[in-house]
């Protein structure tokens, strides 16, 4: 069964963000916040300690809380 994931799951920065359990990240490519790398982590494995997160729900929370970041700092990238 799979973990819930919530947004404290997460660090977000200007430089990216992270889901901290499964280690996946999306880091922006320079001036250009909407597009960037995603690095998948541990995302779907089953972790150490039994947690497991579905790759979708993680993706789904990254992409909310990259946007809401972008919102409340539209300076970050200009």
């Amino acid at each position: 069964m799979a973990t819930p994931v919530t947004p404290d799951q997460f660090m977000v920065t200007m430089e990216g963000i992270t889901h901290i359990p499964t280690g996946a990240t999306f880091t922006p490519h320079f001036n250009s916040p909407n597009s960037g790398t995603i690095y998948k982590g541990q995302m779907g494995k089953v972790l150490g300690n039994g947690e497991e997160y579905e790759p979708q729900e993680v993706e789904r929370m990254m992409e909310r809380l990259w946007i809401e970041y972008l919102t409340e700092n539209p300076e970050a990238f200009t």
